[in-house]
């Protein structure tokens, strides 16, 4: 079980220095934000180091790139402690950034869209503009502030949510792997993964209300998800053919220039398809009767009931380029197993999926 401290409650800000102590003596501080999560709590944590006697620097960062990354760990000595203020991209290019000093770091969670706030990848787009999953080491503590988290923009909840419905197909690709293509596989880990979904469904009122109950509910599931991915030491018990739908809808846009999509809505909506998709191709497929929550028309209607988008039109891609990216998907990540590599769809299954859903 990796090694990590983990708080997270309200008004878990002024822990900060506490949990430092704790992680060993240091006598600098980098803290990497953006503009947005400077104002919600990087210039506070700025302020709180420095009254404890710590010398504090800052880096501003705008994209989860490799210029990015680089830039942040010129800044960072090997003895320094490194704090990361943000959402997921900015907290990719700290777990990057701190990996490559071998520094310890700390990430202060200011989004709850993306399951990996405890995983040893970061999701980085490299020179060549291409995004990459790169391995990184753990971090040393997290620390989320309910009272910060709960005040978020509104679309963090229902991505959130969607980058965990993806369960659903990520665990029985990975049984596909392990049954298809003889790749090592955990019960555990599977079933640690799954318990984040039953959980988040369990909580749905509570999470549609964004209480603290339900906020809390789905920052311990992503948190809880993001141990699975370390534990195995990949993000395979997390990202199967939903994930590579949506990456080959990443690359599109990178390659168009077009604005990325926000992750978790894209995964969700990935994950209806390839749902689907599983039911009608994948005699292992979950049975209704004692996965009910697991079909996709359940998996809809909890991400509509959260308030998240379940149509590819929805988040700009139209039913053309959906269908591309339902065939093409096939070929990113050919090392990791999925449905898609057991049955390579055509443009007539894309489609054929889509009127199923009636998407």
């Amino acid at each position: 079980m990796p090694s990590v401290e983990v708080i997270v409650r309200e008004d878990a800000i002024q822990e900060v220095a506490p949990t430092i102590r704790k992680m060993g003596a240091f006598r600098n501080c980098l803290v990497v934000h953006d503009i947005n999560t400077r104002k919600v709590a990087g210039a506070t944590i700025l302020d709180l180091l420095r009254k404890e006697g710590w010398s504090a620097k800052e880096a501003v960062v705008d994209r989860p790139d490799e210029v990015n990354v680089e830039r942040v760990a010129s800044q960072l000595g090997k003895e320094d402690l490194l704090i990361g203020v943000g959402g997921t991209s900015v907290l990719d290019i700290a777990k990057l950034a701190a990996s490559k000093k071998d520094a310890k770091y700390l990430l202060f969670s200011t989004g709850l869209a993306n399951s990996g706030i405890v995983s040893k990848t970061a999701s980085i787009y490299m020179k060549g503009g291409k995004k990459e999953s790169i391995s990184i080491n753990l971090a040393d503590a997290v620390i989320v502030d309910l009272a910060i988290i709960s005040q978020a923009p509104h679309w963090m909840v229902p991505a959130g949510c969607g980058d965990l419905v993806i369960e659903a197909t990520a665990i029985k690709d990975w049984q596909l792997g392990r049954d298809e293509a003889h790749e090592p596989y955990c019960e555990s880990i599977a079933e640690l993964e799954m318990s984040t979904l039953d959980r988040i469904f369990h909580d749905v009122d509570e999470i549609k209300a964004r209480s603290t109950q339900g906020i809390k509910s789905l920052v311990d599931a992503l948190i809880t998800s993001g141990f699975g991915m370390a534990m195995y030491g990949s993000s395979r018990p997390s990202s199967g053919s939903e994930h590579l739908w949506s990456h080959w809808l990443d690359h599109h846009a990178e390659e168009t220039k077009s604005p990325p999509r926000r992750h978790g809505e894209q995964v969700g909506i990935g994950t209806l398809l390839m749902s689907k998709y599983h039911e009608t191709y994948n005699p292992n497929w979950w049975s209704r009767t004692e996965h009910a929550n697991y079909q996709a028309e359940s998996l809809m209607a909890f991400l509509r009931k959260v308030g998240a988008p379940t149509t590819p039109e929805e988040i700009g891609v139209s039913k053309e380029l959906a269908t591309e990216a339902f065939v093409g998907a096939w070929e990113y990540r050919k090392e990791r197993y999925t449905i898609l590599h057991k049955r390579h769809p055509n443009s007539e299954d894309a489609k054929g999926i889509m009127r199923e859903l009636e998407i």
